[in-house]
This record gives C-alpha cells, structure tokens and sequence, in this order.
C-alpha cells in the first residue's frame, strides 16, 4: 500500500496559489516585509498576510520581529530551488528579477552556480572544448578529452568528480536566463574552488553571490569571463 503523502500534497498545494507562488518569488531576491510583497504583487496587505500565514502554516516561509516589523524569509534553497523550477518550467514570467539586479546576476542554485554568471561560466567550458552540449535542458554534459586540462587549470580535479555517485555534469535550466548553466557534481566542485579562492562572496541575506575584484580577473584570465 502507498505511503501517506499528506504533507508532500500539503506543501503542493501551497505552491497552486497564484498570488503565493508570487510571495515565494519575491522572496528569492531576499528577505522582505509585508510592505516589500504587497509593493512586488500589487494585491491588498490583507491578502498577501493570509497568504503569509498559509506559507508558514507549510513551513515553507520563516518570519523574525525586526524593530516594529516582521521580515519574511525561505525556509531554506530547497524552497528557492523548488520556485525556481516551477517559473522556468512556465516560461517568462511576470514579476522576474531584471537583468541587473544581484540575484539575476549571480546567485547559487542548490550548490552550483547560477544566473547570468553560471550560464556565461558554461558557455565557456563549452567554447573551450571541456564540455559537449546537451540537446534540451537538464540533459547530461559530455566531458571531453580536454575536460581534465580545461578543469585543472581553474583547480578542479575531474578524476575525482568521475568517482562521484550523482552525475558528474548536467544542463541545469536557469530560471532567469532561460538558459542552461552547469549543474552536478563539477558545478559543484567548480562552486567550491571559486568561494575557496575568494573569487566570490556568498550575499548575508539571499543566494545572491558577488564577484570579488579577484575573481573578475581570475574568470577573464581563466575562461574569458567578463564580469
């Protein structure tokens, strides 16, 4: 007999509501208050409360007393990473962060790197010759004969990551590019090296990462990156 799925159908349901999923997006970017969601979705603060206290309700948002108001949080990157895959499944979608703003540039997506820098970082394993495209998003990324070199040179070991149980390197489907970025156990590994190498900075209060002046010269002479 099937398990009880109560709560895995609880938590689906609290992503059905239009307005909720657009409270979970907002809070993507960063922690806000009701004032800062009711300003993103344009509904009444009523509304946007109730939807609120349904979200906590499903443990999907935290909220924390600052001052005389109270600032909303994701529970954790699952919650992000759920978002995120359900609007990019959707296509272009209203209220999507603009092209400039921290957590479009740069952010994480579950422990590799996404957003403008993550799609622009495949594209240049691709370019150089490390890695073979994958037909549709969220295929598997061929490594090539120069993937080893390609790797080493910005300190990630592929011998390692080929030991690996979870696939070593896949077409992960950015939600703001539309376009692919590098997922598995090499985006993750190329994520650590850059964090462990200062080249980013992790953002206090979102997934956001910011390039340091380090790291702007590390991806340009490394990959060709502009950053």
């Amino acid at each position: 007999m099937p398990g009880d799925h109560s709560d895995a159908a609880e938590i689906a349901s609290a992503f059905s509501d239009p307005l909720r999923l657009a409270v979970l997006q907002r809070l993507i970017e960063g922690p806000a208050t009701v004032s800062d969601i009711v300003e993103a979705t344009g509904e009444s603060q009523p509304k946007v409360s109730n939807h609120l206290s349904v979200l906590r309700e499903r443990n999907l948002v935290t909220a924390r007393r600052s001052g005389r108001q109270i600032v909303y949080r994701l529970r954790n990157p699952s919650v992000a990473q759920v978002v995120e895959s359900l609007l990019a499944l959707t296509g272009p979608a209203k209220g999507r962060p603009t092209a400039e703003t921290p957590i479009a540039l740069a952010r994480t997506c579950y422990d590799h790197l996404a957003g403008k820098l993550g799609v622009a970082l495949l594209d240049a394993l691709v370019a150089r010759g490390a890695l073979k495209g994958a037909p549709s998003a969220n295929g598997d990324l061929t490594l090539t004969d120069d993937a080893a070199e390609v790797f080493a040179d910005l300190g990630v070991d592929t011998e390692e990551r080929t030991r690996s149980r979870r696939r070593r390197a896949f077409a992960c489907l950015d939600w703001t590019e539309r376009r692919p970025h590098l997922g598995g156990a090499l985006g993750a590994a190329l994520l650590r090296r850059v964090v462990d190498e200062g080249w980013i900075v992790r953002d206090a209060t979102s997934r956001a990462v910011h390039v340091t002046a380090k790291g702007k010269r590390a991806l340009k002479r490394h990959l060709g990156v502009e950053t």
